[in-house]
């Protein structure tokens, strides 16, 4: 799933569900998230990618993001999200499972 410009400042990833690959309903997900054309995240943006992390661990899956910028990283780092998601320099990394 591709993020552009700004990840959600107020609205949770229920209310965007058409965002949300089918797969994340299957046993063990694994969703990645794209962030190259983001150019913020807010607290809320972060509490949605918290809310997806939780739904794939629930059901045996991970998240990861690639590609983030790093002033967008810079804020992924300092709240502590490292320890939850995957983290890959970019698609290409990601397809071969090689986390930075």
């Amino acid at each position: 799933m591709s993020q552009s410009s700004r990840l959600p400042s107020a609205v949770p990833i229920s209310r965007h569900k058409r965002h949300v690959p089918i797969h994340a309903h299957r046993p063990r997900p694994r969703i990645l998230l794209d962030l190259a054309q983001t150019t913020y995240i807010s607290s809320a943006g972060l509490r949605s990618v918290l809310q997806l992390v939780k739904h794939a661990a629930s059901h045996g899956g991970r998240v990861g993001i690639c590609s983030a910028p790093p002033h967008v990283m810079e804020v992924v780092e300092m709240s502590g999200f490292p320890s939850l998601l995957d983290i890959y320099a970019d698609r290409a990394g990601a397809e071969a499972g090689t986390t930075i």
